[in-house]
């Protein structure tokens, strides 16, 4: 592809582009266009991100400054990585300043006319082949643009020829190529004049203004002629063109100029100035009105400037220094006094206020300031303003005049090696500006990565064995590193500390650790000094015991020899040099009734004094178990508690036993299948509890000691137990009134089937403390009097009481045990009181196990 050239340009068309050689030999190309396209044909431009080399087929970004090539993918993750951090992004070549976001880069080619250009092996690989029409040069007027085509790097300087033009000193007319204009001269002397405007310029011919003329002049005198200099730099003069050194002066002294004025009375009180003084300001001519200036028609008229200026009699009013207040005194002559107006003056932070004279607050050498300190935080947020009295304290400054940290940060940047250089600041510090222009290596120096580098890039991976050699003599089996080896792993067999055999693939640096870390961790087993034990402790080094010498010596393990009462082992410290200590023992044991259902744990008690024992000891294992046990014998020889067997009236706890059977198992007689038992004592209850919760049946428990009673009914849930203590096993029997077990059925109402409300108000009201009332559900109650009369009594009057049934058959015959001689059941006579009777056959059962059990009457 051609371009058309226009004439007078310098360029010729030398066909393919791809000719790199004849492009170089024309010397229209630069020698760095050459080589970029060299690279770009042969596939060897290297990413300066990745490190690998841009091929022909890939997507590439360009620099503009440097005309670096770059991978499109790398270039955006580089400038993803810098936007995120909050800081502008730059070319990772020259770092220039890029102002464009991650998102916007594209792949363009190089001219920056055509996305995504298409391959062409005719053309430099990713050129459109189209004129490249940039900007030679936007510095210059220069206004042709690259007619070459669309190539990588800087284009070459324009060879066209620019319109004739005036040299810069004007003296010839030129005619240059505009690559040429900036070193334009004729070559003959400048000549122009100064801004001095009394020397002229003796350089060549060149562009851009003049130098100041540095002509010293010597034995110069200001304009007052009251100072003078031994040399004056021409160009620092404020006259210009011909002067009078000798006569006129040429320079200020800035002091008064102290010259006498055309009146003949005054001086001039300007500085120091050139040319001729001021006329007098005090001359009648320039006058015109009175001091304060109100008054325009002078009464007494002057006719020299040393008359006095009249007044008049009005208030002054002329502006103060202060700006704020007028003059207050009568017209005067000369300068106003300062303001006295008292005023409210604020310190800088606006803390702390006083009354002063308004001239006091417009003097800077009376800054009024208080002695708060400021504490605001300053921009950085890490420190504190300490300065008093703080003029950015105030919250109405604070926005517009922030506190600005004036330390510097200091901080260690991310690679480790430099220091934040900026004043302190909020957020993290930005990425280390350095640039490293050395090869980055590893440890062993086979991998390295070439520069230009960020500081603080990492070393590369190596993936090459470790070079240094290990004093074992083993291979390293790690690769390669910065820093000391890790210990060597390489397994070797080492005998354990005790002594006990050879540990295989033991790592290699045990052999240079402390023994104690090399054990096999079985038990020692070694013979303690004490001769009777052996060491419990896990395979260690010797000695086991801490004492020296042969002397048999306590280890401080547990005695653990057989003791001679029991069959249980000493519980006291190693003592070789005596017998086991005789004291009792406290090892727990169980013990059981004689049918082995129940069960409880005891101290064997075996030892100690055999004459006797301790009455308060069982005393208090009697009150813990709240059961019988066996008595001791005769002989008064001691029985440990562990050797005993609970004992309980058999008979008994089958009568118990039956009646709950017959409730679970046997037919009802109308209304819920519910017992009630006699008061008994707590002891007896908790049995009863004990065997009426092994059939599953719903316990209740009603009134007071010593007359409490179990009252036990059906549940769904009721069920017969694995094991029956009654040999009949499930047969269920007739089962007699037992008062000893029973309560008496004279004695309970039975209120089945959601009893009335007038019926339980009745109960409340008329017997509440004669009776108990227990609740079996929330449809079926019991009331249990006390007297049969009273029972009878409320099984009138109540609408819905019934009899009640219980396990048992009252038998006629053996009433009278429990009945008045007349043979009524329902008679109120005290003496057939079934709760007397039967607390009395309690009260008199329970003497004969408090008998049984009590310690002053066994040994």
């Amino acid at each position: 592809m051609s371009s058309h050239v226009p004439q007078g340009s310098g360029y010729s068309d030398n066909g393919v582009i791809g000719n790199s050689n004849t492009l170089s030999n024309t010397g229209c190309l630069p020698q760095r266009v050459v080589e970029i396209k060299e690279k770009l044909i042969k596939g060897t431009v290297e990413c300066m991100i990745c490190y690998d080399m841009v091929k022909q087929s890939a997507r590439i970004w360009s620099c503009s400054c440097c005309f670096s090539i770059f991978h499109l993918h790398c270039i955006r993750k580089w400038a993803g990585a810098l936007s995120a951090e909050g800081c502008n992004w730059g070319c990772p070549g020259c770092r220039s300043e890029q102002l464009m976001s991650s998102k916007d880069i594209r792949y363009l080619c190089f001219c920056g006319k055509r996305p995504d250009p298409p391959r062409d092996p005719y053309l430099t690989p990713h050129s459109c082949g189209e004129p490249c029409e940039k900007e030679i040069d936007s510095s210059s007027s220069c206004p042709h643009r690259c007619v070459l085509q669309c190539h990588p790097g800087p284009c070459p300087p324009c060879k066209a020829f620019a319109p004739p033009r005036v040299c810069p000193c004007g003296k010839k007319v030129l005619t240059l190529r505009c690559s040429d204009q900036n070193s334009v001269s004729c070559g003959q002397r400048c000549g122009k004049p100064l801004e001095c405007l009394r020397h002229y310029c003796d350089k060549i011919c060149h562009v851009g203004t003049c130098d100041s003329c540095e002509v010293l002049l010597s034995d110069a005198s200001c304009f007052c002629k009251k100072n003078t200099e031994t040399a004056v730099v021409c160009g620092e003069m404020m006259v210009k063109g011909e002067v009078n050194i000798g006569e006129d002066g040429i320079f200020s002294c800035n002091l008064p100029c102290g010259k006498p004025l055309a009146c003949g009375n005054h001086v001039c009180k300007e500085a120091c100035h050139p040319g001729v003084c001021w006329e007098c300001d005090l001359l009648p001519a320039r006058v015109k009105t009175c001091s304060c200036g109100k008054t325009s028609s002078l009464q007494e008229e002057r006719r020299s400037c040393l008359d006095p200026i009249p007044t008049c009699p009005q208030i002054c009013d002329k502006p103060l220094r202060c700006g704020l207040h007028g003059c207050k005194v009568t017209c005067h002559p000369g300068p106003c006094p300062p303001c006295q107006v008292l005023v409210t003056q604020k310190c800088r932070c606006g803390s702390t206020s006083r009354s002063v004279e308004c001239f006091n607050t417009t003097m800077e050498i009376d800054t009024f300031t208080c002695d708060k300190l400021c504490g605001h935080k300053k921009n950085c947020g890490r420190h504190r303003c300490s300065e008093k009295c703080c003029s950015f304290s105030d919250s109405n400054n604070a926005a517009a005049h922030p506190h600005f940290c004036s330390k510097p940060c200091e901080k260690k940047l991310r690679c480790g090696q430099h220091d934040c250089r900026l004043l302190c600041h909020s957020g993290h510090c930005p990425p280390c500006p350095e640039i490293i222009f050395t090869d980055l290596t590893c440890a062993c120096g086979r991998s390295s990565l070439p520069p230009p580098l960020a500081c603080g890039t990492p070393p590369p991976s190596c993936q090459h064995p470790c070079s240094i050699p290990k004093p074992c003599g083993h291979v390293s089996s790690h690769s390669c590193h910065f820093g000391d080896c890790p210990p060597c792993l390489a397994p070797i067999p080492k005998e354990c500390i005790g002594g006990h055999g050879v540990l295989r693939n033991i790592p290699c640096f045990s052999k240079d650790i402390r023994c104690k870390d090399i054990t096999c961790n079985k038990p020692c087993g070694k013979t303690r000094k004490c001769g009777m034990h052996a060491c419990l402790r896990t395979c260690h080094s010797a000695p086991c015991d801490s004492t020296i010498g042969a002397v048999k010596a306590s280890c401080g393990q547990t005695c653990r020899a057989p003791r001679r009462d029991c069959r249980h082992t000493c519980t006291s410290p190693c003592h070789p040099d005596g017998t086991c200590p005789d004291v009792t023992c406290q090892f727990p044991v169980k013990i059981t009734c004689g049918c082995g259902r129940i069960t409880t744990t005891v101290p064997c008690d075996a030892g100690g004094n055999t004459s006797g024992y301790d009455a308060d000891y069982v005393l208090d294992v009697y009150a813990i178990l709240k059961l019988p046990l066996q008595r001791v014998e005769e002989k008064g020889t001691k029985i440990p508690l562990g050797q005993r067997k609970l004992i309980r009236d058999p008979k008994w706890v089958w009568a118990v036993e039956e009646r709950c059977k017959t409730l679970v198992v046997g037919r009802g007689r109308g209304g819920v299948k519910v017992h009630v038992f006699c008061p008994m004592w707590k002891e007896k209850r908790d049995a009863v509890r004990v065997i009426a919760e092994r059939w599953n049946l719903s316990i209740s428990a009603a009134g007071r000691e010593p007359k409490g009673f179990i009252v036990v009914h059906v549940t769904p849930k009721s069920k017969a137990p694995g094991q029956v203590i009654s040999a009949k096993g499930l047969h269920t029997l007739t089962l007699s009134f037992d008062p000893l077990v029973d309560m008496d059925p004279k004695l309970v109402v039975a209120l089945f089937d959601q009893p009335s409300d007038a019926d339980v108000n009745a109960l409340v009201l008329r017997f509440g403390g004669e009776c108990e009332l227990v609740w079996l559900n929330e449809k079926n109650a019991l009331a249990v009097f006390s007297d049969p009369a009273r029972a009878a009594t409320a099984m009138r009057q109540l609408a819905h009481g019934s009899v009640y049934y219980g396990a048992t058959v009252v038998n006629t015959g053996t009433t009278s045990l429990s009945l008045s001689s007349s043979g009524n059941a329902w008679a109120s006579s005290s003496a057939a009181n079934p709760w007397k009777k039967a607390v009395v056959q309690e009260s008199s059962l329970s003497g004969v196990a408090d008998t049984e059990t009590t310690p002053t009457t066994t040994v």
